[in-house]
């Protein structure tokens, strides 16, 4: 590395070479800064003032996944604990949740344990290092942490604000940091789903002084990101906006996520937020115009077939749904799928959904039952009679919301498998729904209400890229319950194929 380094970048170069990773193709070799990482270390801590303090007060790092954050964060701390000459150093790394500042802790400990002059200066301690001759420690803690108040620290690093709830554990780090002479603050994360949140407007901050749009001499921005107006699918935005690009980051990782993203809206979104550090809605439409309706094929005799089933059960005055599928060994399935409404509210439910469920009822797609509830009575005979007529061999149901029903089903032999709605239920499901929809393997014949509901879906993400189907707002009249039903039942046969070692494929 050729470039002229001002003195505390080079000590931060020589001490991060004292340093070993521990994992992956890198382990055993000494952690050798990468041009972006050290050319970002030399301006934060080589930066001075008139009386020779540091300029930066406050540094953000906008940066894809893979990027080497975790490591960044790691050994900054641990120069920050050792090396920045601060009587009784108080380092605060400050993760998202407690699973990543476990993570964040874990790999600090590793580099520590890496060195043995480092070794014999620190003392390693559950949530924390300790350096016991200077009186300095680095702690790890999670955005959900009650210990926000009494604390004196002099370095702040808080990773993947994206997912901190708020800026109150900001706030309250950095208010605690006015006696200190020189404090940092480094705030690092990926794009993410809030527009609007107070990461998102950080971000816009650092992107603002980084383009000479707004002064602020303490605060040093770093933002990698790809502009409204560049290709995602193209390679080359890619490796413009990932500085790690061909250390650990390659082209084939990202053209596989580049194919994902042009056959998933979802994956495009997560492609976009995680890799190209552009800002997207946190509600996404599931699939594209059309994808849907080349799956309203005639469906295959499904006598001879296994049948799962998913019953989505709302409150009494919405819709109800029954979905079937019977799974073939070509990895595509037959669907089966039935809503119920209050016949009642079924001329009003015209007017606010805008479709015709009385039309559908006369379909068969739709049934009413009588009164202005959904008669579950009506709900609980419909499957037990589908179930006798089909080799049904589970219905999935939502554990939570159906505690009356699950015992008379349950009493009439329905082999009933509770489900949870959340992500960790529901991701891989709906992913493997998803991708046999657009494989055109999921045959639906012209079930018009199936066809609806599943247009109306937009997915939710956690901070993993975990997905589950929502309504596009909270308050919609948007219906999506036969489209979870489906999840549900496509949950269940994969589960249950896994378990007993069947040749059964979800693609």
């Amino acid at each position: 590395m050729s470039t002229k380094f001002t003195a505390e970048g080079e000590q931060m170069l020589t001490f991060c070479r004292l340093l070993k990773h521990s994992r992956g193709e890198f382990a055993g070799k000494p952690f050798d800064l990468l041009p972006w990482q050290a050319e970002f270390f030399d301006r934060l801590l080589g930066t001075k003032r008139e009386d020779g303090l540091r300029q930066y007060r406050r540094a953000f790092v906008g940066v894809s996944r893979k990027n080497g954050k975790t490591t960044l964060l790691s050994a900054l701390g641990l120069y920050m604990l050792i090396m920045d000459s601060e009587p009784g150093a108080e380092v605060i790394v400050a993760a998202g949740d407690r699973a990543q500042a476990g993570i964040l802790h874990t790999s600090a400990k590793q580099f520590i344990e890496s060195c043995p002059s480092l070794s014999r200066r620190c003392k390693i301690y559950r949530n924390s290092i300790v350096v016991p001759e200077t009186q300095s420690t680095f702690l790890c803690v999670s955005a959900d942490a009650n210990l926000k108040h009494g604390l004196f620290p002099s370095c702040v690093l808080l990773d993947e604000i994206h997912v901190h709830p708020s800026s109150e554990l900001a706030d309250v780090l950095e208010t605690g940091m006015g006696a200190r002479r020189q404090p940092i603050t480094v705030y690092i994360t990926t794009a993410g789903l809030k527009l609007g949140g107070w990461a998102h407007r950080l971000w816009q901050r650092a992107e603002k002084i980084q383009a000479g749009e707004l002064e602020d001499p303490t605060f040093l921005p770093l933002v990698f990101a790809a502009s409204e107006d560049e290709d995602p699918f193209d390679i080359e935005t890619a490796k413009r906006v990932n500085p790690s690009y061909g250390s650990t980051l390659n082209e084939d990782y990202f053209r596989g996520w580049i194919q994902r993203a042009k056959n998933s809206v979802q994956d495009e979104v997560t492609y976009r937020t995680l890799h190209l550090g552009q800002w997207c809605q946190s509600e996404n439409r599931w699939l594209r115009t059309g994808v849907f309706e080349k799956c309203m094929t005639p469906l295959r005799p499904t006598e001879e077939r296994t049948c799962y089933a998913g019953l989505d059960l709302s409150s009494t005055s919405d819709t109800t749904a029954f979905t079937a599928i019977w799974p073939d060994v070509d990895g595509t399935f037959d669907v089966y799928s039935h809503v119920f409404i209050p016949e009642e509210r079924a001329a009003e439910k015209e007017r606010t959904d805008k479709v015709p469920y009385r039309d559908w009822a006369k379909a068969g797609w739709v049934t009413l039952t009588e009164g202005d509830v959904v008669d579950y009575d009506v709900v609980r005979d419909f499957v037990i009679d589908f179930c006798e007529k089909n080799a049904v061999r589970s219905v999935a149901v939502d554990r939570w919301n159906a505690q009356h029903i699950i015992t008379q089903l349950v009493s009439e032999g329905v082999d009933i498998k509770p489900m949870g709605q959340g992500y960790a239920s529901l991701s891989s499901p709906t992913k493997a729904t998803e991708a046999c929809i657009l494989k055109a393997g999921l045959r639906a014949g012209d079930n018009k209400c199936l066809q609806w509901q599943i247009s109306n879906c937009t997915t939710k993400s956690d901070p993993a890229g975990n997905i589950k189907l929502v309504k596009p707002s909270p308050n919609s009249t948007a219906r999506i319950d036969a489209a979870v039903a489906l999840v549900m039942a496509v949950g269940l046969a994969s589960a249950e194929a896994i378990n007993d070692d069947l040749e059964l494929v979800i693609l």
